[in-house]
């Protein structure tokens, strides 16, 4: 298998953290530059379908995209440790805890950033100011429910890492 990751770009850091905690070692990994617009070309979009990383290239060529789609199939194809809920109820708590974490943090703070630092203004057609305030704000709103909820427990999904 290939991982197609660019070290700049947070969800590719995602699946290499699903990988580093299931000793996952025996996947290549293809870097992609998006500061050059690499995942923009035609043959990546050809593979990947979108111009998004991470991308992993399964050996028969199908390719995954979407890092928590990608840790879901390691996770099948590498079970322990257990990262996504060993039944039903664990799943659903740990999948519903990702999604607010993407839609109500990471997302707000990709946002923010993008927006926002000079570097990446090759990623935005117009970097957006107001854009990078708007979700500057509420990011730090959901953090504070983060606080909130760390209070009372050591995790954020279950009683274990996820």
């Amino acid at each position: 298998m290939k991982l197609y990751t660019s070290h700049r770009a947070p969800n590719p850091r995602r699946v290499r953290w699903v990988m580093a905690e299931k000793g996952i070692d025996d996947v290549e990994l293809v870097d992609v530059d998006i500061l050059t617009g690499e995942h923009k070309k035609a043959e990546y979009r050809a593979k990947v379908g979108v111009p998004h990383v991470p991308a992993l290239e399964l050996d028969d060529g199908e390719t995954i995209s979407e890092s928590v789609a990608i840790g879901r199939y390691l996770e099948a194809l590498y079970p322990e440790p257990n990262l996504f809920g060993r039944d039903a109820r664990e799943q659903a708590v740990v999948e519903m805890w990702t999604r607010r974490c993407e839609f109500y943090l990471s997302n707000p703070l990709m946002l923010n950033v993008r927006h926002s630092h000079p570097a990446l203004a090759a990623l935005e057609a117009v970097q957006i100011p107001q854009v990078a305030e708007y979700n500057r704000v509420s990011a730090e709103r959901f953090m504070k429910t983060l606080d909130r909820h760390l209070a009372e427990r050591e995790f954020i999904a279950l009683e274990r890492f996820t």
